[in-house]
């Protein structure tokens, strides 16, 4: 299904058992503190003493935005007819609304209801007065009761969102405890239901039934008389269900949500509409009917409660839906909540652990998954990129592979999962936004769909990774990069280096097993291997040599890999000796061009390291080893060397991290005692 039709089945399912109104309420968006008692309140005009009070408090609870209608603000540029507003709204009660709902209840043909009687009345007692145009209305507000008669001035600051009474200013829900006496700041007021009293007779206009039946009419959720008159001159067909109907017109889109997901292809058929000299014709490209129309509304409402999510810390619509049949509502959301899991969880294996319990649908093949990254200001929908149909066993198949290699490399990796990229490749952020986030979403994108990935690219992200890392844990404020939590990493870059280093070589591995990258990574898929039984009675250093060679074969780098990783190795002996030295910032890794190194610059490195190792008396035997190792797999100077400079640095870090946290075994009890201060909380 597209996505319309997705979103049309979900509104179909949970219309079943809603009344008609029902799609169109809306949740507050007030976010509470601890200790504060959320409330409703109610503005009543008395029209026995004609005045305007704000009483009758009642707690909030989750089922009054349906009681009492609440729809939010109705969009910028039509006319503020909605009657139930949050307290940040309170101008638009204050203002527009009175005579905009007048205007509006014209338009329908509803002049002469009740409603629009118990309007004019309002202004017959002068508590509001009306204009001609959208806008032009006004709330009496010296007719508001206040907490003392001496009040002289009173004047609405919209921008400010406050009062100013006789030269105090006062936010809207401090003027609401104001009036009411009430100064218990933990009481926060959510709704503001406006009623008429007449004599004992008191009317919650929100609950009139010409009121709901204008906004049926305001909605299309009722028929009109431009429809009738259009039915009458021919039926149509209808985009969505692909039926010839009398009520078909593509006016229904105007009352979506502008931040909704129905707005993500509304607008993309309007802008791609044929034109004509009259201009464009809009029926061609996205014509409905008003069951199919109320189905999108109703799925509107519900993938904006249920189906929302985020990824790489942008808003997602992470939409289900059944290959071979139809699935229940409750299938789809169980789904959807794995999924959204699987983007925020830093582990594979416990992302498994928290969803088998209750995953039957994991054993099931006939379920794909959509998502829509986007933005949106509240007026507008941008799509930043987008997954289709992603079978739920491709998503299964990437996070156990993740799972498989994290414990390959284990200790040096608690874990990663698909939530994890995120925080490996650099974003800038700027007042606009996550500038870059792009190539993190290409990255899922090329994953999840099975898209070819450029090795190199992946390389450069590690080097990146590193270099910007390390940069902003030198400064003495970091000022961006936060998706690569460095926080936690403050004079302890050994463990970002590492974290980095090793989540990579799960990512490369992973990549490898699902075939995408353009060249491999490495000479085999990394396997679990035997590992070597070493004789305890053996020499340390020839033990920890045979099992750096055991982790290199099980991973399956090649030769020049093989020497790089040795070097890292190499480079960590000397960072240990700095440390003790006092050198805190460890000199050696300034030597390291973490933008890249080709190699004479690998050469000069090393160099550079045997020097600092005789400079430290730190020519161990195991240090020789190590040497001797780099040698024999880099070889004889080529002329030709295989790997490019991003690579180069990433394998020799891969062996500067396995040694992060690993004991060497030629260290002097003064470095034992250095290293366990650079170790210091460094466990992950």
């Amino acid at each position: 299904m597209n996505l319309p039709q997705i979103t049309a089945y979900i509104g179909s399912k949970q219309q079943k058992n809603q009344q008609p109104l029902e799609k169109l309420v809306k949740r507050p968006k007030v976010k509470l503190k601890e200790n504060e008692q959320p409330y409703i309140l109610f503005m009543t005009f008395d029209l026995n003493h004609d005045q305007i009070y704000f009483e009758q408090p009642l707690p909030y609870n989750e089922l009054q935005p349906t009681e009492f209608q609440y729809f939010g603000n109705n969009s910028a540029a039509a006319l503020q007819s909605y009657l139930v507003r949050e307290v940040d709204s309170l101008h638009y009660l204050l203002t527009s609304v009175w005579n905009d709902l007048y205007l509006a209840l014209k338009q329908q043909g509803m002049e002469e209801s009740q409603l629009s009687q118990f309007i004019l009345e309002l202004q017959e007692h002068s508590l509001i007065t009306l204009g001609s145009k959208k806008g032009n209305g006004t709330l009496s507000l010296n007719r508001i009761r206040f907490p003392s008669s001496d009040v002289t001035s009173v004047e609405l600051k919209k921008k400010n969102k406050s009062l100013i009474i006789d030269g105090k200013e006062y936010k809207y829900e401090s003027f609401i405890r104001w009036v009411q006496g009430n100064e218990n700041k933990f009481n926060r007021f959510i709704l503001l239901i406006p009623q008429i009293r007449r004599g004992e007779e008191e009317i919650i206009l929100s609950q009139h039934p010409d009121y709901i039946q204008f906004v049926m009419k305001l909605n299309n959720l009722v028929s009109t008389n431009k429809e009738e008159e259009s039915s009458a001159q021919g039926e149509r067909v209808c985009y969505l269900c692909q039926q010839r109907k009398g009520d078909v017109s593509s006016q229904y889109s105007t009352k979506f949500s502008r931040a909704g997901i129905n707005k993500i292809f509304t607008t993309t058929t309007i802008n791609s509409s044929r034109y004509y000299p009259k201009g464009a014709d809009y029926d061609d490209a996205y014509s409905l009917c008003r069951k199919c129309y109320q189905d999108l509304l109703a799925g509107e409402k519900v993938v904006e409660q249920r189906f929302r999510g985020t990824i790489a810390r942008e808003s997602a619509f992470i939409l289900p839906e059944g290959v071979m049949e139809s699935f229940d509502y409750d299938s789809l959301g169980k789904i959807k909540d794995q999924m959204d899991f699987a983007f925020h969880s830093s582990d594979a294996n416990e992302w498994f652990n928290a969803v088998e319990a209750d995953a039957s649908w994991m054993e099931q093949n006939q379920f794909v998954v959509n998502f829509i990254i986007y933005r949106t200001d509240g007026n507008s929908v941008t799509v930043l990129d987008s997954f289709e149909d992603v079978p739920v066993l491709r998503f299964i198949q990437v996070m156990d592979l993740f799972r498989h290699y994290s414990r390959l490399i284990k200790p040096h990796v608690k874990g990663i999962s698909l939530g994890s990229i995120y925080h490996m490749v650099p974003v800038r952020e700027t007042d606009k936004g996550q500038i870059d986030v792009g190539r993190v979403l290409s990255l899922y994108k090329a994953i999840l769909s099975g898209h070819q990935i450029d090795r190199e690219t992946i390389y450069a992200y590690v080097s990146e990774a590193l270099d910007k890392g390390l940069r902003q844990l030198m400064k003495s404020k970091m000022d961006n990069y936060k998706n690569l939590n460095l926080y936690q990493y403050q004079k302890r870059e050994d463990f970002y280096i590492k974290r980095i280093t090793m989540s990579y070589l799960v990512l490369m591995q992973t990549i490898q097993a699902l075939n995408l990258p353009n060249k491999p990574f490495f000479l085999h898929i990394a396997e679990e291997g035997e590992r070597m039984n070493v004789d305890d009675s053996r020499k340390g250093y020839q033990k920890s040599i045979e099992e750096m060679e055991s982790f290199l074969g099980r991973q399956g780098f090649t030769d020049e890999a093989k020497a790089l990783f040795y070097l890292g190795a190499l480079v960590h002996r000397v960072a240990v000796a700095q440390y003790l030295k006092e050198h805190k910032t460890k000199p050696i890794l300034k030597k390291i061009q973490f933008q890249g190194m080709n190699q004479i610059g690998i050469l000069r490195l090393y160099e550079e390291v045997v020097e600092k190792l005789r400079q430290y008396n730190k020519m161990t035997l195991f240090a020789e080893n190590l040497m001797n190792r780099f040698h024999y797999y880099h070889g004889p100077i080529q002329m030709k060397w295989p790997l490019s400079d991003h690579a180069n640095v990433f394998y020799m870090m891969a062996g500067y991290s396995y040694m992060v946290g690993t004991k060497a075994p030629d260290l002097s009890k003064e470095e034992e005692i250095s290293l366990q201060e650079m170790n210091k909380e460094g466990n992950e």
